[in-house]
């Protein structure tokens, strides 16, 4: 899939739209994606202890590790 400048795999993904007022960051899961809009403002992905990989998707840490 692709919009907003970004690409990624994955049906379970979630996209934060910069059409919508997003960052346009993708994560790996709603759930990851609905901490980083914690009052419908984005917080960096970085700040929340969050990794990236080669691909721009932001994990949970142990995910990236397995």
């Amino acid at each position: 899939m692709s919009c907003c400048g970004s690409t990624w795999v994955g049906a379970d993904r979630a996209h934060c739209c910069r059409r919508f007022a997003g960052c346009g960051a993708v994560f790996d899961d709603a759930p990851l994606f609905d901490t980083h809009r914690p009052r419908g403002t984005c917080v960096d992905p970085r700040t929340l202890d969050l990794a990236q990989t080669k691909n721009g998707i932001w994990l949970r840490p142990l995910d990236l590790a397995g």
